[in-house]
């Protein structure tokens, strides 16, 4: 059970960051996160644009070690079920 909730934690963190990232790089412009959202064009700021998408690519991190630990226990299961019993 708590694989199931291992998988989808993980996607959740790592899907609500990786769309908006591959979004902003196909169009160029992000968005800043808060009350204020405002859109940040790649050609008029390119420095805070290149922080936000820095910003926007360390978030990711914790959704993508979920779904990797998530993959490797249910390997790691797969396996220990196909051994034979000694």
């Amino acid at each position: 059970m708590i694989l199931i909730a291992l998988y989808a934690a993980g996607l959740f963190l790592l899907l609500r960051e990786a769309i908006p990232w591959l979004r902003a790089r196909s169009s160029g412009v992000v968005h800043a996160r808060g009350q204020r959202r405002t859109a940040v064009n790649r050609d008029v700021e390119p420095d805070r644009y290149a922080a936000l998408m820095q910003t926007r690519s360390k978030a990711m991190w914790p959704g993508g070690i979920m779904v990797l630990v998530a993959v490797l226990w249910t390997g790691w299961s797969v396996i220990g079920f196909l051994q034979p019993a000694v």
